[in-house]
């Protein structure tokens, strides 16, 4: 389902999201990050994904609690995304579906806070979390390393 993907998605890299208002990471650019740093974004990645899982139970949960279809909110979600896709709803549907995603931005709230709590419980700042995250995206090398250490880690 496109929407639970695209709330994982949301929940994993939220610690990310703004990083480019703090670094441009150039893709040609090497960043210097130490094995103790992914360490602890390893270490953190554990924690993210555990709260990354309640997150979709939660948000499945409101879901179905609407009294949506999956299915049909997936299809309200992806037109309220674009502007090129639009969707026939009623007026209730178009407010419930609305309330159902102010909820869910009022999780996003708690969620973002776990997640910026596991980080700083790893002894690393978010800013510096954030950097390391935007570079990972286009570095090879670095997610290679990283890579390594997770498999090393017991799950």
């Amino acid at each position: 389902m496109r929407f639970l993907k695209s709330i994982k998605t949301l929940v994993v890299c939220i610690a990310a999201m703004g990083a480019s208002a703090f670094s441009q990471v150039n893709a040609q650019e090497q960043m210097e990050v130490t094995n103790a740093e992914l360490n602890k974004i390893a270490s953190a990645f554990q924690g993210i994904q555990k709260v990354n899982m309640e997150a979709q139970q939660q948000v499945m949960q409101k879901v179905e609690e609407s009294g949506f279809d999956a299915n049909r909110f997936n299809e309200l979600y992806q037109a309220s995304a674009s502007a090129e896709q639009t969707v026939d709803a009623s007026d209730e549907e178009k407010d419930r579906f609305g309330k159902v995603m102010g909820e869910i931005q009022q999780m996003q709230v708690g969620f973002t806070e776990k997640i910026e709590e596991i980080i700083s419980n790893e002894g690393m700042s978010i800013e510096r979390y954030q950097t390391i995250a935007m570079a990972l995206q286009s570095d090879t090398e670095l997610q290679g390393r990283l890579r390594a250490i997770l498999e090393e880690q017991p799950q």
